[in-house]
Formats: structure tokens, sequence, C-alpha cells
């Protein structure tokens, strides 16, 4: 027995295939939400992402660092 996940695409009502639920991954939709994943991610990957970040949005990156 095979331990992947067997991923299935789904038609869309307009024929065009779309992801599962376990390809979507998680969808964020808000700062306050992206501040309590910074709060809880690991200091070398937080800081990774947010100069990562600060390259495309300073202000973003600014703003974040300032309330973390």
């Amino acid at each position: 027995m095979s331990s992947q996940k067997n991923y299935k695409t789904q038609e869309s009502p307009r024929g065009a295939s779309t992801l599962s639920v376990e390809e979507q991954g998680v969808r964020v939709n808000g700062y306050k939400q992206v501040l309590e994943m910074l709060r809880f991610a690991d200091p070398s990957f937080r800081e990774s992402l947010l100069k990562r970040l600060a390259s495309e949005r300073p202000e973003l990156a600014k703003a974040l660092k300032r309330e973390l």
C-alpha cells in the first residue's frame, strides 16, 4: 500500500480542471492571520520570509516587523 496521498482534480462546471482541497493548500487572506503565522514561525524562517517580502513590498515588511 502506498503512503502517498491520491490527489484528484475535479471538473468545474465550465469544464476547466480545478485542484482538490489537498492541492490548494492553506489560503491566507488577512493581515492579522499573517501576523499570527509569523509569530509562531521558526525565527530563521520568519526572517528569511520578511527579507524576501522587503525586496518586493518594503512597507508591508516594515509594518509586519513593527507588530511582531
